[in-house]
């Protein structure tokens, strides 16, 4: 059977539409994937308790997501063991954190997400508590001055944004860089 010219452009423009619609499609489903700055995150830390000697290691919180999961740890820092990090307690979080703070009895932590203060005990269990014992500012972060930039930048630390004390003697430092990593700093000159 022989197509008539009138069936093979119909047959031309059907594939066509086809094959436009199908190559749009998929376009539009790429560029759709645009992400929303309230399901990023960024790493957060905090310090629970400074080292106070050679003995007493520091315990810091941790903030990241791991396995697409956000996972707040509670972690002792080995001074003694070129700063290893062991995980004391560990917690999934159902949502991003913005924000970490202290509590005045330093036992546990305020979480700030949701647009809600929540308030976890030593190990990591949500527990009632009078907003009240949160402290405003994360104790132990330090003002980081332009010769203590200067200094981490001789040391290799790039783009710190903040700076944590991890010994009572100042002698042991936490870096946070731009990129959400972090560096152990020993004795940082002022």
């Amino acid at each position: 059977m022989k197509e008539s010219r009138k069936e093979r452009n119909t047959r031309m423009v059907l594939i066509f539409l086809c094959i436009s619609v199908t190559v749009f499609a998929f376009l539009y489903v790429k560029n759709d994937k645009v992400i929303d700055s309230k399901d990023t995150y960024t790493p957060l830390y905090l310090v629970l308790e400074q080292g106070t000697s050679i003995n007493e290691n520091p315990k810091v919180a941790l903030y990241k997501e791991t396995n697409q999961e956000h996972v707040l740890a509670i972690y002792e820092v080995d001074v003694s063991n070129g700063h290893k990090f062991t995980a004391l307690q560990a917690v999934t979080l159902k949502g991003i954190p913005e924000k970490l703070t202290n509590d005045e009895s330093k036992r546990g932590i305020w979480v700030y997400m949701s647009n809600d203060w929540i308030y976890l005990d030593e190990s990591l269990e949500a527990a009632e508590k009078d907003e009240a014992s949160k402290i405003k500012d994360p104790l132990f972060r330090d003002e980081l001055t332009r010769v203590k930039v200067e200094e981490l930048h001789r040391q290799g630390v790039q783009e710190p944004i903040a700076i944590h004390s991890l010994a009572a003697d100042q002698s042991l430092w936490l870096v946070v860089q731009k990129s959400g990593s972090f560096s152990i700093v020993e004795n940082l000159q002022d």
